[in-house]
């Protein structure tokens, strides 16, 4: 009777001890499947995480910075759409050197209050890579209405990529 308690013990701890490492995995699986989508900067040479934020599908973000040759602002905007972002409009306040020449078919040309904007661009970047400008280019990340510049995230110079990615629960808390 004694032998037939202990036998009967050692089966449910056994069976606990199973549930609970069954119970972990799944914990662990579960924070680590990628989830959320998110808009990211990394440094390019490291693959090194310097910001991200949650996003929803369709938004917008804008990259701002300043001509190193007309030295004046240059704004892009862009939307996100399956893990793609997507030039969607560009605004400058001289045309010349360095500015876009040409329009693709679709986009429309745009001259209003001293200012040239590009209307219904659709080019479409898996990422994108720039160098943070080191002089005056003061590149700044406008997102849900707030102004980043690159420059309090990573020093000026550095090549950087902005990118979607969906990321876990764990690298959200983690930020790697």
């Amino acid at each position: 009777m004694i032998a037939q308690k202990r036998e009967g013990s050692r089966k449910r701890r056994t069976r606990l001890r199973l549930f609970s490492l069954t119970l972990l995995l799944s914990c662990i699986v579960l924070l680590n499947l990628p989830l959320y989508p998110s808009l990211v900067i990394r440094e390019s040479a490291s693959n090194h995480l310097v910001w991200s934020s949650k996003i929803t599908s369709e938004q917008t973000f804008a990259l701002r910075w300043t001509h190193s040759i007309h030295r004046s602002a240059i704004e892009e905007l862009y939307r996100i759409e399956d893990e793609h972002l997507i030039l969607s409009e560009m605004s400058f306040h001289d045309y010349g050197i360095g500015m876009e020449n040409e329009l693709a078919p679709g986009e429309e040309l745009v001259v209003k209050d001293g200012l040239f904007r590009i209307l219904h661009m659709n080019r479409k970047f898996p990422a994108l890579h720039l160098f943070t400008g080191q002089v005056r280019a003061n590149h700044t990340l406008l997102f849900a209405g707030s102004e980043i510049p690159l420059s309090s995230v990573v020093e000026p110079g550095t090549a950087i990529t902005i990118q979607v990615e969906k990321r876990s629960i764990l690298r959200e808390i983690g930020g790697y």
